[in-house]
């Protein structure tokens, strides 16, 4: 009988213990696979997205018991083969550093087969082929639910904190992409992901907003004043020097 593995599963919570429930029992039915839980609690000192995922990175990313990491939304829910059939597309790929699930919406209609622009917002490619188990490669994974492979972590670091809410996933999927390392799709893995808007009036999400722009803002001033954004991009025609400047500008006026 073939002995399950252990994976460690990073999710950074906040303040939605239905969602938190449902996550955890999706992870409960997973076949094949076992693993450790690191629920990152920022109810209260709310340290968003990327400083969260990276303290569940340093717990494990480090130990020789562990090659794999999941990262997982707590509103992600794995179908029950996911999980391990993450970790053979892991096994199939071996310079694979970062490998996500097809998303599917709430009724089971594919919403997510990849990455395509992700500058200076993401673009997520809409249609594809499920069920096939040959991984295929995308520009940047989503960090909705992103399985990393520890060595890769081991090399090319944590994630860039100076993102704490958004474009964190993009940066790090072209990072390890160029470091030599496959960002890739399993289109035999399949995971429910709810979109919620952060959006509107009142004074939290006008903060988060905020926190989008400079995040944005921030992945700008670092991947575009060269040509290694344009090497690593969906359409690089498109990166020319005054749309880029362009786009700075509009994010630079969303602040004021």
């Amino acid at each position: 009988m073939r002995s399950k593995k252990t994976i460690p599963v990073v999710i950074p919570y906040f303040r939605a213990p239905k969602k938190l429930d449902r996550c955890l029992s999706a992870l409960e039915e997973q076949t094949e696979v076992q693993t450790e839980v690191f629920v990152r609690d920022n109810s209260e000192d709310n340290i968003l997205f990327t400083k969260a995922v990276n303290e569940g990175l340093r717990k494990y990313s480090y130990s020789p018991e562990y090659d794999f990491i999941l990262v997982l939304n707590q509103d992600a829910y794995l179908e029950p083969n996911c999980l391990k059939n993450l970790i053979g597309g892991m096994e199939l790929m071996p310079y694979c550093g970062i490998l996500s699930p097809v998303q599917v919406d709430a009724n089971g209609n594919p919403s997510w087969f990849g990455s395509l622009q992700a500058f200076p917002w993401g673009v997520h490619r809409l249609q594809g082929t499920l069920g096939s188990p040959i991984p295929y490669n995308t520009y940047w994974a989503n960090g909705a639910c992103m399985l990393l492979r520890t060595a890769m972590i081991r090399e090319i670091g944590l994630l860039d904190e100076n993102m704490l809410f958004i474009s964190s996933d993009a940066d790090y999927s072209m990072t390890a992409r160029a470091r030599g390392w496959d960002v890739m799709i399993a289109p035999n893995a399949i995971a429910q992901h709810s979109l919620d808007g952060s959006s509107g009036g009142s004074a939290p999400n006008r903060m988060i907003n905020q926190t989008k722009l400079k995040d944005v803002l921030y992945f700008a001033k670092k991947w575009t004043n060269g040509d290694l954004l344009r090497e690593l991009s969906y359409k690089p025609e498109e990166l020319t020097p005054e749309a880029i400047a362009e786009h700075i500008h509009n994010l630079q006026q969303g602040l004021q």
